[in-house]
């Protein structure tokens, strides 16, 4: 079966991604704001006994940078065999959209123009006269809402049609007059074959003095030079003929044939009024509003996802208790007094990922908001709100997408937030972007302030989390400003630009098809650099492991404690039945076993029928365990219970004392004459140590060291205060980044210096503000939310000090 490749391309929020699924109907990241999809998207559908393979390109607003979507999306049509681009524009932007068509129509590919969004563009009051446009860009023309799937056939129609004829449908429509005739005496010294169709692109982009064509001709013509000569002996000739450069001509030829296009093929019948999109900015973006808006979506945002989606998780935990207990029976039964090695890894690891999958209802909640915000609109705007403030603290509104894929609400990750820095042409904004990156809340560090807010702040969760998120922006701000009056001083900065779509209704599917990924993604990560990490964790605790002096004295309190057992059982008839070791190991295991599965449920029914399963696998102990009225059984039945208690305190004892003396707690314990004035033990210091390679092992570390029995482990032990949970909070927030996050800033900035600069400085942040909360909160005898209240003041109110120095160069929107 023959295939055809095409290519994706268009605008950023053009719904391109949303036909790229309609085509294809396989699940896809759909985004709303500038640049997400920074990857390439494959898939390939059927039609008419022909295979077509489709590639979701990287949204861009034209090929004249050098972002990273630009070069991808260039690179692909121009070097791939690409057979058709379908240039997806959104119609109710027709004219901005139109200007990346004028330079794909530089390209000489053969081309499908696809409108999207026609009901939006109809809402406006906008009519197209399509026939028309189709005769005047002489490419052919599809209408389309992607989101109520309307005019798919008409495309894979169109896409047939296009494939029979390919060289028909390369438009012409865009004419350089009086450029062609150097374009003409320039194309034959060109020698580079592999662009066959595309050598009118090339000298377009010689003329532009684009570094990326001039370096590609220089690595594949030996006649380079002398093509750049020529090239310069054109720009002066044209400038001195037509008193204009050719880069301004050319630009100045395609707006004007965008303009010409919109003008002849559209009408619009509600001129004087306002379009719905623009009415709701009025209130979303009104100078006064915007700010408290964003702060009020925000602390909703926490409030649903935190506050209810904890009360899910008081469903689903029975759930995961019982994997747990599923996994771990399949592993060797435990001793008396000891508990195997595999059956120890066994629980340390299920201890670990369930820790972190009893998030999952929450993060449910969370990404379906956040997706609802995206697909909406609302994204793109918070950059613009939020660019008014960065412009006054050394970023940028470049850096809004950095810091949202970040996790600037909630659920990001630095990785992409560094990379996605690539595209800043602002330099001092840059390397400040990616310093602060790792302040953001990405989606590691949720369940670790969930676990601390959901054992300590049950009345303020959501205020406690609204808190949080919001802290560590304004603590991002601060260190940028900081950094741009100083070592960043010398960087030079450049304006922001940005057009905003129009808002959307969002489509459930496409909602849920985000959920979806994200949530996959979690768990990818839980399954594979989570539990890697956990199972080193688990190597670092079993050594050196105990002294033959302390293995000795557990030795002897076993031993006394079963001999208190067959002391306070030996006048029992049934003594005989427990009186040796191999039967008193099978009836711990065995009452254990019951106990447990009596303990998840509450449904009579079931309760029944797990009694009589127990009874038919061993139907004395079943007496033991359940004696009634049996003075015999019960006998036995109270002294288990006593050796039981003893032996939990024993098991206890011996592991923390393993793991206090084991390379990983000698490691934590290094630490804690410093940490300890912020309230922290080893225990903490362990868990900040193991989230340097994964942010969730912090959480799956604690989980595992305290047994974690539904977040309220570490409340539970008295370990540590509200206070101390408040310092911790902080440092969790400021921490340094990942180690994949480390590489990319190395990578993004080319410099060991900025990589170690990043390592270092929240590290010290971090300890200080930790050690400065939890200090003045024990000299004040401040609550936890007092302390967190004061510092958050009084963070509020540095940014606001430093906000008020004027910036070198202010940026514009």
């Amino acid at each position: 079966m023959n295939s055809t490749n095409l290519a994706l391309v268009g605008q950023p929020n053009c719904g391109k991604s949303t036909i790229f699924n309609m085509l294809t109907n396989i699940k896809q990241h759909i985004a709303n704001y500038p640049g997400v999809t920074v990857d390439k998207k494959e898939g390939s559908y059927t039609y008419k006994d022909s295979r077509y393979n489709v590639i979701d390109l990287p949204g861009t607003y034209s090929f004249s940078s050098y972002s990273e979507e630009e070069k991808i999306t260039r690179s692909y049509i121009l070097n791939k065999e690409t057979n058709i681009i379908i240039n997806t524009i959104d119609a109710s932007n027709l004219r901005r959209n139109l200007y990346l068509t004028m330079q794909l129509f530089d390209m000489q590919k053969p081309m499908i123009i696809a409108f999207n969004m026609l009901d939006i563009a109809k809402q406006n009051g906008q009519e197209i006269n399509f026939e028309k446009l189709e005769k005047l860009v002489n490419a052919k023309v599809v209408q389309t809402v992607a989101t109520k799937k309307q005019g798919l056939n008409e495309l894979k129609d169109s896409i047939i049609e296009v494939n029979n004829d390919l060289i028909s449908h390369v438009s012409t429509a865009l004419f350089y007059e009086k450029l062609q005739p150097y374009i003409d005496r320039l194309k034959p010294q060109l020698n580079v074959d592999s662009f066959e169709l595309s050598k009118h692109f090339i000298c377009i982009k010689l003329f532009e003095n684009d570094e990326g064509i001039k370096s590609f001709v220089k690595n594949n013509d030996y006649n380079y030079d002398e093509i750049f000569d020529i090239v310069e002996k054109y720009k002066k000739e044209f400038k001195d003929i037509h008193k204009i450069s050719v880069e301004q001509y050319i630009v100045k030829i395609r707006y004007e044939k965008a303009d010409e296009l919109v003008k002849a093929c559209t009408t619009k019948s509600k001129t004087k009024e306002k379009t719905i999109s623009e009415k709701i900015d009025t209130i979303i973006l009104n100078k006064f509003l915007a700010l408290p808006i964003l702060g009020l979506i925000i602390f909703t945002l926490y409030k649903f996802s935190i506050v209810y989606g904890y009360d899910l998780t008081n469903i689903t935990w029975p759930i995961l208790a019982w994997l747990k207990y599923t996994v771990v029976s399949l592993f060797p039964s435990e001793d008396i007094s000891s508990i195997p090695y595999l059956t120890q890894l066994a629980i340390w690891m299920m201890n670990s990922i369930i820790a972190l999958l009893n998030y999952i209802p929450i993060f449910l909640i969370l990404f379906f908001l956040i997706a609802i915000l995206e697909d909406v609109g609302y994204m793109p705007r918070m950059a613009f709100i939020l660019d008014r403030v960065f412009s006054k603290f050394g970023l940028h509104g470049e850096s809004t997408l950095p810091l949202v894929l970040s996790g600037i609400f909630a659920g990001g990750c630095a990785v992409p937030g560094v990379m996605a820095t690539k595209g800043m042409n602002d330099k001092r904004a840059k390397i400040a972007t990616i310093l602060t990156i790792p302040l953001m809340n990405c989606l590691a560090k949720i369940p670790f302030f969930i676990l601390i807010i959901v054992t300590f702040f049950k009345v303020h969760m959501a205020l406690m989390m609204f808190m949080i998120s919001t802290i560590t922006l304004f603590i991002a701000l601060i260190i940028s400003k900081l950094l741009s009056m100083s070592i960043l001083k010398a960087y030079p900065n450049t304006p922001f630009i940005m057009e905003l779509p129009s808002y959307h209704i969002p489509t459930l599917r496409g909602l849920l098809v985000k959920v979806f990924d994200r949530v996959w993604l979690y768990l990818k990560k839980i399954v594979t650099i989570v539990a890697a990490v956990a199972i080193v964790l688990f190597v670092l605790i079993q050594f050196p492991g105990l002294s033959q002096k302390e293995k000795n004295q557990y030795d002897i309190q076993s031993k006394a404690m079963q001999d208190t057992f067959y002391k306070q059982t030996k006048h029992s008839k049934y003594f005989t039945y427990v009186n040796e070791k191999k039967e008193l190991k099978e009836l711990i295991n065995f009452y254990t076993q019951y106990k447990y599965e009596k303990m998840n449920t509450k449904d009579v029914t079931v309760s029944k029928a797990i009694d009589e399963k127990f009874q038919d696998k061993n139907q004395l102990f079943f007496l033991f365990a359940k004696p009634n009225k049996n003075k015999e059984a019960r006998k036995i039945n109270k002294a288990l219970k006593i050796l039981l208690n003893t032996r939990k305190k024993l098991l206890r004892e011996l592991k923390n004392n393993k793991i206090e003396n084991s390379f990983l707690g000698s490691i934590g314990k290094f630490f804690v004459p410093v940490t300890q004035y912020a309230g922290f033990d080893w225990k903490i210091n362990v868990a900040f140590l193991s989230s340097f390679a994964a942010r969730e092992s912090s959480v799956s570390t604690l989980g595992a060291l305290y047994e974690s029995n539904q977040n309220n482990s570490l409340g539970d032990n008295h370990t540590y205060s509200p206070l101390s949970a408040v310092a911790i909070i902080i440092f969790m927030a400021l921490t340094p980044p990942c180690i994949a996050t480390m590489i990319m800033i190395k990578i993004q900035t080319n410099s060991l210096k900025w990589m170690l600069f990043a390592l270092f400085y929240p590290i010290i942040l971090g300890l200080i503000c930790a050690i400065f909360i939890f200090q003045m909160g024990t000299i004040f005898s401040l609550s936890e939310i007092e302390a967190m209240g004061y510092f958050y003041i009084f963070i509020i109110l540095i940014t606001l000090a430093l906000g008020l120095i004027p910036t070198k160069k202010e940026t514009y929107v």
